[in-house]
């Protein structure tokens, strides 16, 4: 467990079919039959491939993936399997029934997001009336359930304010973590315009403050930032600027882990509906498919997996940064930006000359 490039997290999206219409969507979500799914079979058979590769957080994702009929009896058997199995979920379709199913099969930890503290500001990133409540009534009857439960929010302009709302909210609602998305102009979410994104500047003293919230808050909840990588860097900063200890870290700490930023293809990958292996679910290069190819031998063996797992290949800012090793940029936003998934973040504007030249290359 202490190499840092092993299998640690696998986004599985069992299907694109959805209820909702995120204007962030990675997937382009439907609310019909996707041709090309796995089927169930497929998906039992992969996951006996993914476990012979490795024993990985397992979080099976969409779309949403209650809409498929076959969702319990999926959990079930990889329950069966892996040590930690979790569900993102928009919670809209979920009752008191559905809820004590997800807590019995076993599951460990169930995601869902809220992308604001006011119904109108989530609804309009959701892109349904109502659905902000719904999600609220689908998270109260798992936490009736007994459930683990971790509330997303993907921060943008729009509800920046809004998140210390929201924290309070959730610490209300005994969530056991608040995991908070930077933005990823890729799939449904380039279509959102660049006023809409938190500019560098807005980001690094966002993810200050987000920092000292998790440092507040660490007896009560789990914080941390999410597809923003200079987290990593910052809260080494601001750690040192306060005289705080820094979190424990490690890919030994199961669903709390604190690891390090941008894990696409290193300790992580992401497994689309119809089989195809990506680094992450943001960058879309499809290393191999499941349907051709033993899971494990693609984990192993993908190029663009080998070239993520070292750091020296980075180029530009992340190249010569002294933290690439802690933070590597956003592999996803430097394709995104210029089709190189090793180019500099273009969402950082950290220069590299700054760091504490006393400190060892991270």
């Amino acid at each position: 467990m202490n190499n840092p490039d092993s299998l640690r997290l696998v986004f599985w999206e069992l299907t694109a079919r959805c209820n909702l219409k995120c204007v962030h969507c990675r997937a382009e979500a439907k609310d019909d039959f996707v041709a090309g799914e796995l089927t169930t079979a497929e998906i039992l058979a992969v996951a006996r491939d993914i476990r012979d590769a490795g024993d990985p957080i397992l979080i099976l994702t969409g779309g949403e993936p209650l809409v498929r009929k076959d969702f319990f009896e999926i959990a079930g058997a990889c329950v069966g399997m892996f040590s930690r199995v979790a569900l993102a979920t928009n919670g809209t379709l979920v009752d008191d029934e559905i809820a004590r199913r997800i807590v019995g099969s076993g599951i460990q930890r169930v995601s869902v997001s809220l992308d604001g503290a006011k119904a109108a500001t989530h609804d309009a990133f959701r892109g349904v009336p109502g659905s902000f409540e719904a999600t609220v009534r689908g998270y109260d009857a798992m936490l009736r359930a007994g459930a683990s439960l971790q509330v997303n929010a993907t921060v943008s302009r729009h509800n920046l304010g809004e998140v210390e709302e929201l924290l309070n909210f959730v610490l209300a609602r005994k969530a056991a973590a608040f995991h908070v998305f930077a933005l990823v102009p890729v799939g449904c979410g380039a279509q959102i315009g660049d006023d809409a994104r938190l500019s560098p500047a807005q980001m690094n003293e966002f993810l200050r403050w987000l920092f000292l919230k998790s440092i507040e808050l660490r007896d009560r909840i789990h914080i941390k930032a999410t597809c923003a990588p200079q987290y990593y860097r910052i809260m080494r900063e601001v750690s040192r600027e306060k005289g705080l200890a820094m979190p424990e870290a490690g890919p030994g700490h199961g669903m709390q882990a604190m690891t390090r930023g941008c894990l696409a293809g290193s300790a992580v990958c992401f497994i689309s509906r119809t089989g195809d292996v990506q680094p992450c679910g943001y960058l879309p290069l499809c290393v191999g498919n499941v349907r051709k190819t033993k899971f494990g031998e693609i984990w192993r063996e993908a190029d663009v997996f080998q070239a993520l797992r070292d750091p020296a290949g980075l180029k530009g800012k992340c190249h010569a940064c002294g933290y690439r090793r802690i933070c590597a940029g956003c592999r996803a936003r430097s394709f995104a930006e210029n089709a190189d998934f090793l180019g500099e973040d273009p969402d950082c504007d950290f220069e590299p000359g700054r760091q504490d030249q006393t400190l060892p290359v991270l």
